[in-house]
Parts: structure tokens; sequence; C-alpha cells
């Protein structure tokens, strides 16, 4: 309910400001914020998590956290990018093909086996998003793919974390992949410094380092601050219980969304988004409720 906040002042700041840079920030906040609380909840100065000993800023899978914020920082810089071009509730709802895309993402590298229940639960998912996306219509536009982008390297986020959830404490998960996420956004910031500037049709200086308000910075650690909380509590959830549990619960997210969206920038769903929004709800929660049915078994 709270991770559509950050999404709202990214939209809001993206009248002045790049999706690239937003995104950096959000990712170099939320490694500061992390830091801070590793110092002051840590406690002693090491404990006992899997047999391992791991400090306040010591963690047993550095590379795996590393490659988590890389593929987080990627989903989150194209999301950005639509959230300057389209609706709010639009994006999210997109968005929320995820869990059926960590279905297929399960089923390849992980071995899982899909029935053909899920099959079709994942083809009719896919087609709820056409219903937003709705190609070929006036109404298109090729921002709407962004999303799905999106959903698709969040989907492989959320299969890391699944796999390694366990191995460090949700708060040493945050901090390295929030470090992981700002290194490589540095990096795109750099290489976009880098690109020639002779036109406005270039991705450089727009997409470079931004010039800041010192308003647009407390917007901006704010938005670290609501993706430390949010995406500790994704951590903390999966620790403890199955995806496929916690699934349905996401979707609450696009009634936050809706609500902000309308209320903020005036942006209602037409009817066919409110089509996609319940066949890839309907899809989703079948798709969870087959895995929870299929673990129950085993």
């Amino acid at each position: 309910m709270i991770a559509p906040g950050m999404d709202a002042i990214a939209k809001y700041l993206g009248d002045t400001l790049s999706p690239l840079m937003i995104t950096w920030a959000r990712f170099a906040f939320q490694a500061l914020v992390m830091s801070m609380a590793l110092m002051v909840i840590g406690g002693s100065d090491s404990q006992e998590r899997g047999g391992k000993r791991s400090g306040h800023f010591k963690t047993n899978r550095l590379s795996i956290h590393l490659l988590r914020g890389v593929l987080l920082a990627t989903a989150t810089l194209c999301f950005f990018w639509a959230l300057q071009q389209l609706p709010l509730a639009d994006c999210i709802a997109i968005f929320f093909v995820q869990p059926i895309i960590l279905t297929l993402l399960s089923s390849v590298f992980l071995g899982e086996t899909i029935g053909w229940h899920r099959r079709i639960a994942v083809v009719t998912g896919f087609l709820g998003a056409m219903f937003i996306i709705r190609p070929g219509t006036a109404s298109f536009s090729i921002y709407y793919f962004l999303p799905l982008i999106a959903a698709v390297f969040y989907a492989c986020y959320l299969a890391v974390t699944r796999a390694y959830a366990s191995e460090d404490t949700p708060a040493i998960q945050q901090m390295a992949s929030g470090v992981g996420g700002a290194l490589f956004l540095s990096l795109l910031i750099a290489i976009a410094e880098l690109l020639p500037q002779a036109n406005t049709d270039t991705l450089a200086p727009e997409w470079g380092w931004n010039s800041t308000e010192p308003a647009q910075w407390g917007w901006l650690f704010a938005i670290g601050v609501i993706a430390a909380v949010a995406h500790m509590l994704v951590v903390m959830g999966m620790s403890r219980t199955p995806a496929s549990v916690l699934a349905p619960f996401g979707y609450s997210e696009i009634l936050a969304a809706t609500a902000l969206g309308w209320w903020i920038f005036g942006d209602w769903p037409s009817f066919w988004t409110w089509v996609g929004v319940a066949i890839i709800f309907g899809s989703g929660v079948y798709v969870a409720w087959r895995e929870t049915r299929q673990s129950a078994m085993l």
C-alpha cells in the first residue's frame, strides 16, 4: 500500500528531472537509509544466521545482492520512465503481470512444473495486459511496453530474492541491493554525460546529471525511504511465507495507485483499463491459489 507513494513522487518529479536521475536517487538514498538503520538497530557486532556469522555490513551473498540491485534498478528505471508518459494506475496495472512472469521463470530456471491450469492463467493474464495496452488503437503508446519490461526484470528480482531470502537479514539485503543499484545507475549517468549534446534529441544532458533544487532533494530522499521500507517488508514476508501465498496481497497496490493517481494527477482508469485489471487480478490470484494447492499436495 505504501509503494505507490514512491511512484507518485517519481511521476511528480518527472516534469523536471530525468527518470535516470530519480532512479539513481531512489537507490542511493535506500543504501544510505539502510546503512543508518544497520548502525542503529544492528545490536551486537555479529549475529548468528544460518550457521554463519554476519556483522552489521557483512553479507554472505554480496554478488547475489548486487545482482538483485541491478535487476531492481533496471525495473525501476523502466517504470519511472513510463510514469512520465502514462497514468499511474495504468502503469501499476500492467506491471502486475509480474506474478505471472514469475511463474514462467520458476518453470524455466527452477524446474517447477506448470500444469495446464496455470498455463491458461498465464496466457489470460497477458491478455489482460493487452486490454490496457490496446495496440493498434488511437490510445496506444509505445511507452505502455515499459511497465511490461519492468515487470520482467522485477520478476527476475523476486525469483533471486526468493532463492536467497534466508541468507542474510532483510536490512543487509536492502542495503546491499541499494548499493548495487546505485553503482549501476551511476555508470549509466556517466555514460549519458558523455553522449553528444549538440541537440535536444539526444539522451544527454536530459538523462545525465540534472540540476536539482533543495526541495527536490527532499522528495528524492522520501522516495529512498519509502523504497527501503517497502522492499524490506517484501523480503521479510518472503523469508517467512511462500511467495504464492503473498502474491494476492500485492494487488492492493493497484487500489493505492488508483487513489493517488486520481487525487494528485486527476487520472482515472478507463473502462478497458478496469477490464484489464480484473483479468490480471483474476489470473494472478488463480496462479497463486494453484501454487498453494500444489505445495500442499507435495
